[in-house]
C-alpha cells in the first residue's frame, strides 16, 4: 500500500484522505496559515512528502501568496486556515482568483453544528462564506466512522472538476471536534482496516478515486463562415493571456489574416514586432481613432483590457462582426456586442482557424496603416523622451532593463497603465492582479509568483499599494530568486490625479484630501524592518545602476523612487496632448 491506515482518531483520517487525494488531483503546494481548529489538515500536509509547504502568519496576505504561486506554476494551489475571521480573510483573494481564472483550494476548519451560533470561541457561519465567488464548494460533515470513504473521495473528486478543473477557486469546509492532533485517541474501538476496506483499491494506486474526463475541445467555425469573417477589415485584440500560452499561436493567424495586433500589457505580447505600438495613445490621437474606426471586424482573445481607450473604443463600435476567444465561460462582454463567442484552449483554436482554408488578397495593405501611425507616435515619444527618473521613464524603460529570464509584475492604479502607455519592448512574462483590479495583496501575490516562477521577478508597485500590503514584506524576504520591488512614491494615490482631471479647484482639494490621500511616509524603514536591502536613486542612471545588481541578487531588494506628487498624471496628459494631433 502506498498510504498509511493506522491513526489515532478520525480527524486525521480524514484529513489524511483529503490531502492524498488533492495531492493526487494535481496539488503540489500547500500555503498554511498557524491554527488550532485546522491541526488535523496542517499535520495531514507536513506529513505528505509530495507537497510544498509556505507559512505565513496574515491569512490575506497568505491567500493572495496562494494565487500568486497558482498563476506561476498553472497548477491548484491548496490554503489552510482556522475558523472565523481568519476564513474570512481569506475572501479578497477569492476574489480575484474567481475573475482571473485562477484555481484555488481552500481548506477552511470550522467547529461542528453544536459549537455554532450558540457562542462558542472563534465560531461563526462559514456555509456559503464566499457566495458565488468559488466554482464549488463542499461543505464536509464532522469526520464520522459510519460515513463512507467512498462518499468522502468521490466528493472531492466531483467538487475538485467542478471548479479547479475549469480555473476556478474550490472551498472545502472542515467541521472537527476534537480531539484534534494526531496523538490524541478519539477513544473509539477503532478498526482501520476494516473501515479503509471498501477503497483497497485507492490505498494501492496513485490515481484519484474518480477520474474525470476533460471536456472536448471547442470547435471552430466552419469554412464558409471564416471566409465571410475575414473578407474586411479587421483587428485583433490581444487582452489578457497566460504566460504559459503559446502567444506565437496568435501571430501565425495575424500574418495568416493581414490584420493589427492591438495587444494589452498583460497579453505576453505587448511590445512583439509584429504587434502594433502605443495603441493607447494611437487612440488618443485623431488620426489613430479615424483609422481604428474603419475596422468593421474584431477577433479577441482574453479580456480585461487595461486601458481605458481601447475598451471603449470596443464597447462603442458598431461591429459587423465581434469574435472572442477565451478559455473561461465567463462573460466577457461590457458592450454587449460579441457575434461570436469560442470558449477552450486559445493555442488550439488558433492552430485550427490557422490550418482552415483561407482567400486573402493585399492582406497586408490594412495592417501597414497602423504601422506608419505607430511609427509615428514612436518618434514623437523618443522627442520628448524623459531625462529625469518618473513614472514616465519607468514605464518607458523598465522593461529594456530586465534581464531576458526575468518576470515581472505589473501593480495595479498608475503603474501598469504607465508601462501600457509608455514602452515599446516586449514585456513576455508578465504577471498581474487585474480580475478585480484592487490594490490589496500585490506584494504577497508578487512573491507567490516569485517562488512557483523560480526566475528574477520586479514588482512595479505604487505607494498606497505598497503600504497597504506590509505584512506581505515577510513573505518576499523570503524570496531565493532576485525578487526586486520597485516602488514609485508619489505620497498617495496619483491615479486620482488622471481620474479627477477637470474639476474645479474646490472639486480639486476634496480630491485631494478624500481620494489621493498624502501620507508623508517612506519606505526606508520598514525594508529595515524586515531585513530588505533598500535604495532610492535619484537619477536614471543610479537607478540602472542599483536595479542590474538587485535583479542578480538572490532575495528581495525593494528600490523607492520618489516622485512629485501629480507628476504621472501630467506626464500622461502631455503625451495625449502632444500626439492628438499627429
Amino acid at each position: 500500500m502506498t498510504f498509511k491506515t493506522g491513526y489515532a482518531n478520525i480527524n486525521t483520517v480524514w484529513s489524511s484522505v483529503l490531502i492524498e487525494e488533492l495531492w493526487r488531483l494535481g496539488v503540489r503546494h500547500c500555503c498554511i496559515a498557524p491554527g488550532s481548529r485546522s491541526a488535523p489538515l496542517t499535520f495531514a500536509v507536513a506529513a505528505h512528502d509530495g507537497i510544498t509547504r509556505h507559512v505565513h502568519f496574515d491569512e490575506r496576505g497568505l491567500g493572495f501568496f496562494a494565487l500568486g504561486l497558482a498563476k506561476a506554476t498553472n497548477e491548484p494551489v491548496a490554503v489552510i486556515t482556522t475558523s472565523g475571521t481568519a476564513v474570512a480573510n481569506l475572501f479578497p483573494a477569492i476574489i480575484e482568483a474567481r475573475q482571473s481564472g485562477v484555481p484555488l483550494v481552500v481548506l477552511t476548519a470550522d467547529r461542528p453544528p453544536e459549537l455554532i451560533d450558540c457562542g462558542a470561541n472563534q465560531a461563526i457561519d462559514q456555509l456559503g462564506i464566499f457566495g458565488d465567488y468559488t466554482g464549488a464548494r463542499l461543505d464536509l460533515p464532522t469526520p464520522d466512522r459510519k460515513i463512507s470513504l467512498r462518499w468522502l473521495l468521490g466528493s472531492i473528486d466531483q467538487s475538485f472538476s467542478r471548479s479547479c478543473a475549469l480555473q476556478l477557486p474550490l472551498h472545502i469546509n472542515c467541521m472537527f471536534r476534537e480531539p484534534l492532533y494526531p496523538h490524541q485517541s478519539d477513544g473509539e474501538n477503532n478498526n482501520e482496516l476494516s473501515y479503509f476496506s471498501e477503497v483497497e483499491s485507492w490505498l494501492s494506486s496513485r490515481s484519484p478515486y474518480t477520474e474525470y474526463m476533460p471536456l472536448k475541445s471547442a470547435q471552430v467555425p466552419d469554412e464558409s463562415r471564416w471566409q465571410r469573417f475575414a473578407d474586411g477589415k479587421g483587428i485583433i485584440v490581444v487582452g489578457r493571456i497566460s504566460n504559459h500560452s503559446d502567444t506565437g499561436q496568435i501571430i501565425r493567424l495575424a500574418d495568416r489574416l493581414g490584420w493589427p495586433v492591438i495587444t494589452d500589457v498583460q497579453s505576453q505580447l505587448h511590445g512583439h514586432p509584429r504587434a502594433t505600438k502605443y495603441p493607447d495613445l494611437m487612440l488618443a490621437s485623431d488620426s489613430g481613432l479615424t483609422l481604428f474606426k474603419q475596422a468593421d471586424r474584431i477577433l479577441q482573445f482574453g479580456g480585461y483590457l487595461t486601458s481605458k481607450r481601447l475598451d471603449q473604443f470596443i464597447t462603442r463600435h458598431s461591429w459587423i462582426e465581434n469574435w472572442m476567444v477565451d478559455p473561461a465561460a465567463r462573460r466577457v462582454d461590457a458592450g454587449q456586442r460579441q457575434s461570436l463567442r469560442i470558449i477552450g484552449n486559445i493555442d488550439d483554436l488558433c492552430q485550427q482557424l490557422v490550418d482552415l482554408p483561407l482567400h486573402k488578397t493585399d492582406s497586408m495593405a490594412w495592417k501597414k496603416r497602423f504601422d506608419e501611425l505607430s511609427e509615428k507616435l514612436h518618434d514623437y515619444l523618443e522627442a520628448s523622451a524623459p531625462e529625469l527618473l518618473n513614472e514616465r521613464w519607468l514605464g518607458t524603460y523598465l522593461a529594456e532593463n530586465l534581464p531576458d529570464n526575468a518576470g515581472v509584475f505589473l501593480g495595479n492604479s498608475l503603474p501598469i497603465r504607465m508601462v501600457e502607455i509608455f514602452t515599446s519592448n516586449q514585456l513576455p512574462n508578465i504577471y498581474s492582479s487585474r480580475g478585480a483590479s484592487g490594490i490589496d495583496g500585490l506584494i504577497a501575490t508578487a512573491s507567490g509568483c516569485a517562488v512557483g516562477g523560480k526566475q528574477p521577478l520586479v514588482l512595479l508597485i505604487g505607494d498606497i499599494s505598497f503600504f497597504h500590503d506590509l505584512n506581505s514584506l515577510q513573505l518576499a524576504r523570503q524570496a531565493k530568486y532576485p525578487l526586486v520591488i520597485v516602488m514609485v512614491n508619489n505620497d498617495g494615490g496619483g491615479i486620482f490625479y488622471v481620474t479627477s482631471k477637470g474639476c474645479d479647484e474646490d472639486q480639486a482639494q476634496v480630491a485631494k484630501d478624500y481620494f489621493v490621500t498624502p501620507h508623508g511616509l517612506t519606505a526606508k524603514h520598514a525594508s529595515a524592518l524586515f531585513g530588505i536591502e533598500y535604495a532610492s536613486p535619484d537619477s536614471p542612471e543610479a537607478f540602472t545602476s542599483c536595479f542590474a545588481q538587485a535583479m542578480t541578487t538572490p532575495g528581495c531588494t525593494l528600490i523607492e523612487v520618489m516622485t512629485p506628487s501629480g507628476q504621472g498624471a501630467e506626464l500622461i496628459s502631455e503625451s495625449v496632448s502632444g500626439v492628438s494631433e499627429l
